[in-house]
């Protein structure tokens, strides 16, 4: 996303799931970076799985625009896995 669409991610989210968070105390979200988003979200929201016949995430998506230091806003992304 930074060398596409010149934007720093510093949060992802999936409904009410909050899959990364650059601002948590002690970069408590910092390992999640490295794993797929299928597999954070299957990790931490056990109390709504993923269905077996849908193979997306939708994600919302916040940061701000590198340079400018303003937030950025776009429309909810489709992830897509399997």
């Amino acid at each position: 996303m930074k060398e596409r669409f010149n934007i720093d991610i510093t949060l992802v989210s999936s409904g009410k799931i909050a899959l990364f968070n650059m601002y948590l105390p002690g970069k408590k979200h910092e390992p999640r970076r490295i794993r797929e988003i299928s597999e954070v979200y299957k990790s931490i929201a056990t109390d709504d799985p993923i269905p077996s016949t849908r193979h997306y995430l939708a994600l919302e998506l916040g940061g701000e625009v590198i340079g400018a230091g303003a937030d950025f806003s776009i429309p909810t992304v489709q992830y897509f896995f399997e």
